[in-house]
């Protein structure tokens, strides 16, 4: 085997540490939108850094987004929702806390009719047979099984997105993934019941096989609405 000469991987830096305390205090709320940086040599003394490193951590959050310096004003700590990091906006969303559930629900309900619908228009031949597929998978799973049919489920809802065609709509459903996959263990009680998850994924799949816009949108919307309900209930004991 032929050696590859690599340089070794050295310390995070000062700057980038600060950075992230920073960005922890903005995504937390220690540090709200609207408000400003304390004056630079109060906020080294307080992080314990010199004033170069804070410079070096702040020009890092004005990358970002999270930061706008603003003459005769100071540094103004800017809403983590407009970042230029997605990341970051993810992460924001999810320190939201539990009234972020219900509003994830709504969006997912909205778009995921609408794949439904665009699916059943746009499917190709493949993608009808990766989404029969899961479906199979999903009979599969055994009883009691929530973890991997929750899986299962999120793939098939995956599936539809990209059997859309719709690139717009990909990007915004893969928000919701992201969100769904991030929080994932505070629905898991909501797949303990097998049958309406495969009623469900059933009905959707018939309806897009069957290139019935309609029956598609409908089907896609009544099982986010249903099985919306049951994970409201399965989360609000653990949020």
């Amino acid at each position: 085997m032929t050696s590859v000469p690599l340089d070794r991987p050295t310390r995070r830096s000062v700057p980038a540490q600060v950075a992230d305390a920073l960005t922890d205090a903005v995504l937390s709320g220690r540090l709200a939108p609207g408000s400003t940086l304390p004056p630079e040599r109060e906020l080294a003394g307080q992080l314990g850094v010199n004033r170069t490193s804070l410079r070096h951590a702040i020009a890092r959050l004005e990358q970002a987004g999270l930061v706008q310096s603003r003459q005769g004003v100071g540094t103004v700590v800017r809403d983590p929702l407009r970042a230029a990091d997605s990341a970051l906006v993810l992460r924001a969303l999810l320190a939201a806390g539990p009234e972020l559930i219900e509003e994830v629900l709504e969006v997912r309900r909205v778009l995921g009719a609408l794949a439904g619908r665009l699916a059943a228009l746009h499917a190709g031949e493949d993608a009808l047979a990766a989404l029969a597929a899961t479906v199979g998978e999903a009979s599969a799973t055994a009883p009691g099984d929530a973890a991997t049919l929750q899986q299962v489920e999120l793939a098939f809802f995956s599936q539809l997105v990209d059997a859309t065609a719709n690139r717009p709509l990909q990007v915004m459903m893969r928000w919701l993934e992201q969100l769904y996959g991030a929080t994932a263990p505070l629905f898991r009680d909501a797949f303990e019941n097998r049958r309406p998850v495969l009623a469900g994924l059933r009905l959707v799949l018939d309806a897009v096989a069957s290139r019935d816009a309609g029956a598609a949108e409908a089907a896609v919307r009544r099982y986010a609405e249903r099985s919306g309900r049951r994970l409201l209930a399965a989360a609000r004991p653990s949020a």
